[in-house]
């Protein structure tokens, strides 16, 4: 597995990851996480407003398998009112050819055990918002030892999980 940063110009495959053409998963990818948008649109905005969703950095990471992106995660890192320095993942996204055949939990663990080195920082807790119809990344992210932290306060259908790397679940395991 390979972990490098996204690349506009040479990346232009996962913009088709949103295609019905593509794959026939394309609209999970749509649900969660591109929202029928390019993800180089995505990667445009976050290059024009460089702080504004995040007080100390943004990553836009590709993973490969094979030099073939298996997946594509945005990162938001930030220090909380906590002083904890936080790795948001919003959000991972997994090649819609390859969903459902244990990529996502392989990437998610990775990241987990490997963070130091991919983003070059350090990191105390992960962060990510998951919308509680996503059963996919649900059943990932909760294997993987993130616990529940809140809900969205209009609708509770957003769903907040934490990974605190000082406490690691005891059921943390390695895929890969």
């Amino acid at each position: 597995m390979k972990w490098r940063n996204y690349n506009i110009n040479e990346d232009k495959e996962i913009d088709d990851w949103i295609l019905s053409s593509y794959s026939e998963n394309a609209n999970l990818i749509n649900s969660y996480a591109f929202f029928n948008e390019p993800v180089s649109k995505d990667y445009n905005w976050y290059k024009d407003h460089p702080f504004e969703t995040s007080n100390i950095a943004d990553y836009f990471k590709v993973v490969e398998i094979d030099h073939r992106p298996i997946g594509l995660l945005i990162l938001n890192y930030f220090k909380d009112d906590q002083n904890r320095l936080v790795l948001g993942i919003n959000p991972i996204a997994i090649n819609p050819k390859f969903i459902n055949q244990g990529f996502g939990t392989r990437v998610l663990s990775n990241l987990l055990m490997n963070v130091e080195n991919i983003v070059g920082q350090k990191v105390d807790v992960f962060y990510a918002g998951i919308d509680e119809t996503n059963r996919i990344s649900m059943k990932v992210f909760k294997k993987l030892g993130f616990q529940e932290v809140g809900r969205s306060p209009n609708d509770n259908e957003f769903i907040y999980f934490e990974f605190d790397r000082q406490y690691k679940s005891k059921n943390f395991r390695r895929y890969f």
